[in-house]
């Protein structure tokens, strides 16, 4: 008897696969993916006679997106929504990245050690110290200058030399960039969006666990194609620890095909 499926229990979907058009090559993929959902419309147009009623309908158009969410913030689709690829800090391509460092003057001496080098040297590197109130917000501003005075700073490679009328417990901040270069303890990772660049169309796949209604002891992995999926730009990414990365996909017609599919849904035998 032929393998048949009428009725599809879904468990969960396991990946989301974006592959380039051309080379079939992974352009970016979600393992954590929640609350997926399809959804079609049609446009239409109504013929209607004298005084306006409606003789009937003809279909113009299809329409159809597949929106999901990623459960944890994703680089390699927040650079595909920005239109850009996501960037690892190596030797030959360093990556400049912000750092913040809240020191304590210490007990005894007159600098302390930055955690990373800073980029630039004199004012370039860290034009501004601060002193910090105990609430955490700034109550003093200090420039650079050549030598340590009771009104300036200075500093040497990662050696900060702080005000000389700060004293002991006093907590300073300091704001400044450096290089990672992707030498072990100075990596980075970064994603970029700009006005120009936009999302690349490609082929779609989302994989989908679960049973037929009638086997309920045998799992089954249904694939749902997108032969022309659109990835939009359009996403509001919440920074919080409950917040989800969503991402909405246009499942526009494949219009070489002679069929003109939007996409496909195939369970294939266990």
């Amino acid at each position: 008897m032929a393998f048949d499926v009428r009725n599809f229990v879904i468990d969960r979907p396991t990946r989301f696969v974006m592959l380039h058009s051309s080379t079939s090559e992974i352009l970016w993929t979600i393992d954590q993916v929640e609350n997926p959902s399809l959804s079609m419309s049609a446009d239409s147009v109504d013929a209607t006679d004298a005084i306006g009623n409606r003789i009937m309908t003809f279909d113009r158009a299809k329409n159809a997106e597949f929106s999901a969410e990623s459960s944890l913030f994703n680089l390699g689709l927040a650079a595909a929504q920005f239109g850009t690829t996501k960037r690892i800090a190596a030797t030959g391509a360093n990556l400049t990245v912000p750092k913040f460092e809240t020191i304590t003057i210490p007990s005894s001496g007159t600098s302390v050690t930055l955690s990373k080098t800073p980029k630039g040297a004199a004012a370039a590197g860290i034009p501004y110290i601060y002193k910090l109130n105990t609430d955490s917000s700034i109550a003093t501003k200090y420039p650079y200058a050549a030598s340590a005075s009771a009104n300036a700073f200075t500093f040497t490679s990662t050696t900060l030399t702080f005000p000389t009328s700060l004293q002991p417990g006093d907590r300073i901040f300091v704001v400044y960039e450096y290089e990672a270069d992707g030498e072990t303890n100075n990596g980075a990772a970064m994603v970029t969006a700009d006005a120009v660049n936009f999302p690349t169309a490609g082929k779609g796949i989302l994989e989908v666990l679960g049973k037929d209604v009638c086997d309920p002891s045998t799992l089954y992995y249904a694939y749902i194609i997108f032969p022309n999926a659109k990835l939009m730009s359009d996403v509001d990414i919440p920074f919080t620890t409950e917040g989800k990365h969503p991402f909405t996909i246009r499942a526009n017609q494949d219009y070489c095909d002679v069929d003109k599919k939007l996409f496909s849904i195939v369970v294939p035998e266990a």
